[in-house]
């Protein structure tokens, strides 16, 4: 079967790099064996995150220090073998690398809590897999350090929050009343304080309640409204009057994506010219503002209204013209643009030089073949580059990239779930690993399911 035949021919060229490609979409014992033929390919295994959770337990077992530090510091190694490192006695380095891994367990972390090193505990403390009786019980050391980890793990109570807050540190204070179990007496001296820095912290907690959201939002210090702007709770109809006197703030207001109508239109009018490039992306813009915001004399804001999903035809058309290049980028990119457009840049695209443009026709799937054949042979690797990732791209354009001289063009073109199967067997023979791992683990990807298809 297909399976076999692929496993066959990998075996026979005996390269270890496309036999551990191959083994991200099979089980092949054989193949395994080949991927970690050597010490040097099994500290790469080691610290690689793609790579099957079985291979990196299998290497778990090896009792080799160097792999213990790798194994330990990859965020994909499973929870079995980070126990079994541990079972190994390992170094505090390790054991701090353990501690703070995303994938420990609760029992794991229980007993690395009770480590004899602190910065190991300090790691318990930050991680958010942490039991909150273990998070609870870390809290109560005399740490710092451990305080502002404990404060800020997502499973620790209101209770345990309350008594780091007795602790009278400001910056353990802050995370206290930035976490959403902080308790609500807490976050209403936290609103009234004298200190910015706490009532930053309390106006961006999402738990906030509405009254002291609002007061916030009225802060003296700029930074401080900020943070209520971008307090995920905050309703439209909270900010429908906010008029702020800082641009930093009104920044905040254009990045949200619902906002009324009068506070759109005086964000589209706003003298700082941040302010209207990012409400130029706001889709809930009406036609006449995206108008007037396409005609504005600031090319970055005529750039984000061509990423605004609500801006009409027309307004694209005209900008397909502009003279600013990032501008007419920006249009070229659009799947949706008019036919109008795309002949415009398409026209230009004979003499315009700019690799922006060209790279984002190269992207676009409305690029017609002919054209994309030219820019996948275009001098600018990152133009070349700009047709691997298109949906569209013809086999001619594509076999193009298949020799392209650039390593990064070829690896990507390898990883195209829809590359010809002789493209991808091309590949194999790549002098660059990473394009062989790459083209194996697609034809593997494709024999599983050819296999399948047959059963």
């Amino acid at each position: 079967d297909s399976v076999a035949a692929l496993i066959a021919r990998l075996l026979e060229a005996g390269d270890p790099y496309a036999a551990l490609g191959a083994c991200t979409r099979l089980d092949s014992a054989e193949l395994e064996e080949l991927a970690l033929e050597n010490r040097r390919q099994r500290l790469v295994v080691a610290a690689a995150p793609f790579v099957p959770p079985r291979l990196l337990e299998r290497l778990a077992q090896a009792g080799d220090p160097a792999l213990t530090l790798r194994l330990a510091k990859n965020p994909a190694t499973p929870g079995p073998a980070l126990t079994r490192l541990l079972e190994g006695a390992p170094p505090m380095r390790v054991r701090r690398y353990l501690a703070a891994h995303p994938r420990a367990g609760a029992e794991m972390l229980a007993r690395l809590a009770q480590d004899p090193d602190i910065d190991v505990r300090r790691a318990v403390a930050g991680n958010a897999q942490a039991p909150a009786e273990v998070i609870a019980r870390l809290a109560g050391e005399d740490d710092g350090e451990i305080a502002r980890a404990a404060a800020a793990v997502p499973g620790i109570g209101a209770g345990a929050l309350a008594r780091l807050w007795e602790r009278g540190e400001i910056w353990v204070r802050a995370d206290v009343v930035e976490h959403p179990n902080c308790p609500a007496e807490l976050l209403e001296q936290a609103a009234g304080a004298a200190d910015p820095l706490l009532r930053r912290k309390c106006a961006g907690n999402p738990a906030l309640p509405e009254a002291l959201l609002l007061q916030l939002l009225a802060d003296p210090d700029e930074q401080v409204r900020g943070a209520a702007v971008r307090n995920p709770a905050i309703s439209e109809q909270q900010l429908d009057d906010s008029d702020d006197p800082s641009a930093r703030v009104r920044r905040l207001f254009a990045r949200r994506c619902k906002l009324p109508q009068p506070l759109i239109a005086r964000l589209a009018a706003d003298s700082d010219a941040w302010v209207r490039r990012w409400i130029a992306r706001n889709r809930d813009l009406p036609p006449a503002l995206i108008e007037t915001l396409g005609g504005d004399a600031e090319m970055a804001v005529r750039r984000s209204v061509t990423r605004n999903p609500a801006t009409p035809g027309p307004v694209l058309t005209r900008l397909a013209g502009d003279a600013d290049p990032w501008v007419r980028a920006g249009v070229a990119l659009r799947e949706d643009l008019p036919d109008e457009a795309l002949a415009l840049l398409l026209g230009q695209a004979e003499n315009d030089m700019d690799r922006d443009v060209l790279g984002a026709l190269g992207r676009n799937p409305r690029t017609p073949p002919d054209r994309l054949e030219v820019i996948a042979a275009h001098p600018d690797k990152d133009v070349r580059r700009a047709v691997a990732f298109n949906r569209a791209a013809p086999e001619a354009a594509l076999t193009l990239l298949a020799a392209d001289a650039y390593p990064l063009n070829r690896a990507i073109l390898a990883r195209r779930g829809d590359l010809a199967r002789r493209l991808s067997e091309s590949l194999l023979d790549d002098p660059e690993p990473q394009v062989r791992f790459a083209a194996a683990a697609n034809l593997a990807r494709a024999a599983v399911t050819e296999t399948q298809s047959f059963q």
